[in-house]
């Protein structure tokens, strides 16, 4: 820019002097601002040289910057709790510590623990006993000795007896309790909460000697194998990110250190904003990368086909992009177009040729006419 910048002075400096001695006066209506159309002198136009061409078709390879912030789907944020409820005897956790799968990550104790434990133990004691029964009521019928009801009210309480220890055997399931290993020497008023996955620590909610409620969430921890990156894609953008796109993802303060990962899946749907979200799997997690953390990224467009113009036919004026088309002899009109992928000094047009005569655009000097637009505006 401090090239044409150097250029468009000088320029400027030529063609303003030409116009002082004696060039014919534009009309008004053409020269203003508002009617963004730059009629030039004779004296101008061979000065300027313009060189007038279209649009190209070609393949383009080349990086989209976008940004976006690193992101965790709800299956991999795993919240621990303790389904009975009791008092929080240890723990060591503290935000940021890694665990591993089949850790102990806290120590619960309850009277209400030992219950549960009596009350499955004593209910496989009675069952033990009805089967006994069963069997006897059973040898009694088999012999023609014993009474029919006997035998069915037994085979019943059998039934509802089973249905009770296997209850009881599922609550222990729960609280981490093996109710196979259970017997009547080693009940214990403790339990330990095994962490389900390698991770790290995301949120501690209790301290020591707290009591528990069974709804609580006591931890939250995070499964780093799926933390993705959600990239924000504007929509004239998003023909060029597709599934399997390669992607460089960096901090705005660290952006030598980048980061591989690739485009998984590409959002259909259009936010109010006309951008949709793109979102990629890293390559190598990077573990200084947090959930909620703001990046940069450039994705790798490839070969993608794409309607350019050289850079030096674009400018930009206020918050758009324009291009000037010759309207006549001598007279150019500015254009709005909407830009995309600029690479290798070209710069791709998304939208805003579809009306342009062919041969009519200018191809390097339009800088200089915005230049002479906007001066004779000011006058």
């Amino acid at each position: 820019m401090t090239y044409k910048n150097i250029v468009f002075g000088i320029l400027m400096a030529s063609l303003i002097s030409c116009g002082q001695k004696g060039a014919t006066e534009v009309e008004d209506s053409k020269d203003s601002v508002d009617s963004e159309v730059v009629s030039l002198t004779k004296e101008q136009a061979n000065k300027l040289a313009i060189s007038l061409g279209d649009a190209e078709e070609q393949l383009i390879s080349s990086t989209l910057k976008v940004q976006g912030e690193i992101d965790l789907p709800p299956q991999n944020m795993i919240s621990i709790n303790f389904p009975m409820g009791g008092f929080l005897k240890h723990t060591k956790l503290i935000p940021g510590m890694r665990v591993s799968k089949g850790e102990v990550i806290a120590t619960v104790n309850d009277q209400s623990i030992i219950q549960l434990q009596q009350d499955f133990l004593m209910a496989v004691a009675k069952l033990d006993l009805l089967k006994l029964e069963q069997g006897r009521q059973q040898e009694l019928k088999s012999a023609n000795a014993g009474v029919s009801r006997n035998f069915q009210q037994t085979e019943s309480d059998v039934k509802v007896q089973t249905i009770t220890v296997n209850a009881l055997k599922e609550k222990l399931k729960l609280i981490g309790v093996n109710p196979a290993a259970l017997n009547e020497n080693n009940l214990s008023g403790e339990v330990f909460i095994k962490s389900p996955i390698n991770g790290y620590v995301s949120k501690v909610n209790v301290n020591t000697g707290k009591y528990i409620q069974p709804t609580e969430t006591l931890f939250e921890l995070i499964d780093p194998d799926d933390i993705h990156v959600a990239l924000t894609i504007f929509e004239k953008d998003l023909p060029a990110v597709t599934k399997g796109s390669s992607v460089l993802v960096y901090q705005a303060q660290a952006p030598g250190n980048k980061y591989q990962a690739e485009v998984i899946l590409v959002n259909k749907g259009i936010d109010d904003d006309r951008t949709a979200t793109a979102h990629c799997h890293f390559k190598n997690f990077p573990s200084n990368l947090l959930p909620g953390m703001l990046v940069e990224a450039e994705v790798i467009v490839r070969n993608k086909k794409a309607t350019i113009l050289p850079d030096d036919a674009v400018v930009r004026f206020g918050n758009g992009q324009f291009i000037f088309v010759m309207i006549s002899p001598n007279e150019y009109q500015m254009k709005p177009v909407v830009t995309g992928i600029i690479a290798a000094g070209k710069t791709e047009v998304v939208s805003g040729l579809e009306d342009i005569k062919p041969g009519t655009i200018v191809q390097h000097s339009a800088y200089t006419l915005l230049g002479i637009l906007k001066n004779s505006g000011e006058e």
